[in-house]
């Protein structure tokens, strides 16, 4: 806190009673020297107050103070206030009661240490300590010793306290003879016995916290409750324009994040397709979201994802998140599983009762969970004897797994200042994968990448990128220099420019507007990629990218979803002649009309597409490149059975990947 040492408890009352006050706007501070500054609320926020969960921002964007803190405001209750720091602060009721024994720093440090954290400076020690002289809990007396005042006394007695052991996670006394691991149901072994290849990532799945209700200093949901929050949203079955706006009114997911999480519930098969361009709950699968069924459902994700049951084998003491991840990526090669995928498996397995959460990084496996590895097909690390079984994407280095890779990639990267060169390639990759010709530059006086649409005449365009990365996940009005940003423009005779960061301060929103930038989230970006793996735009179509204002993405998610409905027509055509072709019909001999065909799919497609589409779509599968169908007048019939057609397909893909222009 600034301000003299005596002087802070006040000053930051007086900071806290400028609240509730507008992203994008400035507070006073009174700094040490008596000086009063005005400084950004959302730097002060972000940065600062928000670690102890001092503040909340609404879906306005506007700071409040948390309701703790209000009470503090109004009774000036510091005991009380305290209670409220050592939930949500690790280490501050548990140091206080130590605090006595400290003389030096190197007794400070042990007492970090003792409780797992392996701290070796003393500014968060001290820190604290300073917020326990400001609310009365401490005492100096002289130059290194710490006396607890009748306040702290009071305080220790109505906290509780973690133990050391408790802390750095000594395994508890119960025995392995006490669990007994329950044997998989019906349901379960039917989709084990149905499932597909693994998957690298999972994917992005809301947890809760930006939900217009909901609190903001609340934590965010568990994995599993957040898919029966989707399941729930979906009811028997909704469209994906309608699913779009539940999740953006009833959990605060915008758009094109709510297009990844269908996309996430889809790979997991907890939605299917029940109608064209409608999507309802997979009955089996959402079965298994039952309470009392989380061990089962662990099961099914380990059968469809990688390195799920492979990660309780490394859990037999407590080990932190990034580590969980390096260890995916180096010894098993799977680099696209980072600590956000690491995360939400441990959220799934800790439901389950197979892994306990230590502290806010470390987990730990449990007797079931170590009897279920025993259960469990493990896929076995790099170099060993075991062969490593990886599907024949990740083999092959497809579309899929390169997505997943640049994905991850970007949303580490992204938050972490200290690897911008990292994450300004990572942006390159992104776009090089949309389909443009892109320049990593970088470095001072200039622009970090330059990206072509390499195309004749006037469908050509260029623009000029900036990657931004930020720590606290938020680009502030300070790190956005548009007037520079407009110079490498002219400098590149760019026709367009974007930045592309976490997320963006309200002001760099509006400044982007003001002068024409497109603003890219992270989640944008990946959101781009996942469609464009299945159903790319042109060049010409992603112009509008960069044509837009604002964060609205709505134009490209139609765009997409319309080559969306293309392919799922062609599919849906494919799988009525061979319906079709599989009647025992000698008079007609597997021959279909179009009007017939078109009006077979009234009710599967909603619009209904046109006559002229589905003649379009039969017109395709009758080229010479794909022989799917044959053509007598307007009739049309099956030619191959649908999986070598698929693979016709695909072999289109192949060849253009084996081109020296691919």
């Amino acid at each position: 806190m600034p301000g003299k040492k005596q002087n802070r408890r006040e000053a930051l009352r007086e900071i806290l009673a400028q609240l509730p006050a507008q992203s994008g706007t400035a507070i006073r501070i009174a700094m040490a020297s008596g000086e009063e500054v005005s400084v950004s609320v959302d730097d002060l926020c972000v940065k600062q107050l928000s670690r102890g969960a001092l503040v909340r921002r609404d879906g306005d964007g506007r700071w409040h103070p948390a309701d703790a803190v209000t009470d503090w405001l109004n009774d000036d209750d510091d005991v009380k206030f305290a209670e409220y720091l050592h939930a949500n602060v690790k280490l501050f009721g548990e140091l206080l009661e130590n605090i006595e024994g400290a003389r030096s720093k190197n007794d400070f440090i042990g007492i970090a240490n003792r409780y797992g954290l392996p701290w070796a400076s003393t500014d968060q020690l001290y820190r604290r300590v300073g917020w326990m002289e400001m609310l009365g809990l401490v005492e100096r007396w002289g130059s290194n010793k710490c006396v607890i005042t009748e306040d702290g006394k009071e305080f220790l007695r109505r906290v509780t306290l973690t133990t050391a052991a408790e802390a750095v996670g000594v395994e508890s006394e119960v025995s392995d003879d006490e669990v007994t691991l329950p044997p998989p149901g019906n349901v379960v072994e039917a989709l084990l016995r149905s499932s597909a290849e693994r998957r690298m990532t999972i994917g992005y799945i809301p947890r809760g916290r930006k939900a217009p209700e909901r609190d903001s200093t609340a934590s965010s949901q568990a994995p599993l409750d957040a898919i029966r929050t989707l399941v729930a949203l979906v009811g028997e079955s909704v469209t994906v324009e309608e699913y779009s706006k539940r999740c953006l009114d009833q959990l605060g997911v915008k758009q094109s994040s709510a297009t990844q999480t269908m996309h996430t519930m889809r790979q997991m098969r907890v939605f299917d397709m029940v109608a064209y361009n409608q999507y309802g709950p997979n009955p089996d699968v959402v079965e298994l979201l039952d309470l009392g069924n989380e061990l089962d459902f662990v099961r099914y994700l380990h059968s469809r994802y990688h390195f799920i049951g492979e990660v309780l084998a490394h859990l037999d003491e407590a080990t932190p998140v990034p580590e969980v991840a390096r260890i995916a990526s180096e010894r098993y090669g799977f680099t696209s599983i980072d600590s956000s995928e690491i995360r939400i498996r441990m959220g799934f397995l800790a439901d389950a009762g197979l892994v306990d959460r230590i502290d806010w990084t470390r987990y730990r496996a449990t007797s079931l969970g170590k009897m279920l590895v025993e259960e469990l097909t493990l896929e076995s690390p790099l170099g060993s004897e075991a062969e490593h079984s990886i599907d024949e994407s990740d083999a092959t280095g497809s579309d899929s797994d390169e997505t997943e890779r640049i994905i991850a990639d970007l949303r580490e990267y992204g938050r972490r200042a200290d690897r911008s060169e990292e994450f300004e390639r990572t942006v390159a990759y992104a776009f090089s994968f949309l389909g443009f010709s892109t320049q990593h530059m970088g470095g001072a006086g200039r622009t970090d990448v330059v990206v072509d649409a390499e195309l004749p005449g006037k469908d050509s365009y260029r623009v000029i990128v900036d990657a931004k990365a930020s720590g606290t996940g938020i680009i502030s009005d300070n790190a956005v220099k548009f007037d520079a940003l407009k110079d490498h423009q002219k400098k590149h005779r760019a026709d367009f420019g974007a930045v592309v960061g976490p997320d963006f301060a309200d002001r760099v929103r509006e400044w982007a507007s003001n002068n024409k930038f497109t603003l890219l989230t992270i989640e944008d970006l990946a959101n781009l990629m996942a469609r464009h793996s299945t159903h790319p735009l042109t060049l010409i179509e992603l112009r509008m990218l960069f044509q837009r204002e604002g964060d609205d993405l709505a134009d490209i998610e139609e765009q997409y979803a319309a080559s969306s409905r293309s392919a799922a027509l062609l599919a849906k055509i494919v799988e009525l002649l061979y319906e079709e072709a599989c009647e025992d019909d000698p008079l007609l001999e597997g021959y279909i009309s179009l009007e017939a065909v078109s009006y077979a799919l009234r009710k599967e497609f909603t619009p209904r597409p046109t006559q002229g589409a589905v003649e379009e779509s039969l017109q395709f599968l009758g080229h010479d490149l794909v022989r799917g169908v044959v053509r007598n007048g307007t009739k049309y019939k099956l030619a191959d059975a649908p999986v070598n057609i698929k693979r016709r397909l695909a072999g289109l893909g192949v060849g253009m990947s084996r081109s020296s222009i691919a």
